[in-house]
C-alpha cells in the first residue's frame, strides 16, 4: 500500500519565518512541510504555511 503525503512546498525563506515563529528546529518544519508527522505542532506549521502562502499571492493581485 502506497502512502499519499500532502506535502507543501514553500518559498525560499519561508522555513526560517515557519522555525522563529514556532521556535522549533528547521527539522520539525522540514518534517511537517513534508507531511512525515501529525502532531498539533506540525499541524499547525502547515496551517500556516499555507497562510503565508495566501497572504504572499493576494499581495501580489493587488
Amino acid at each position: 500500500m502506497q502512502i499519499i503525503r500532502n506535502e507543501i512546498q514553500i518559498p525560499t525563506g519561508f522555513s526560517q519565518r515557519l522555525e522563529e515563529e514556532f521556535k522549533t528546529s528547521k527539522q520539525s518544519v522540514y518534517n511537517a512541510l513534508k507531511d512525515h508527522t501529525q502532531s498539533e505542532l506540525a499541524k499547525k506549521i502547515r496551517l500556516r504555511a499555507k497562510e503565508m502562502m495566501i497572504e504572499q499571492i493576494t499581495g501580489l493581485i493587488i
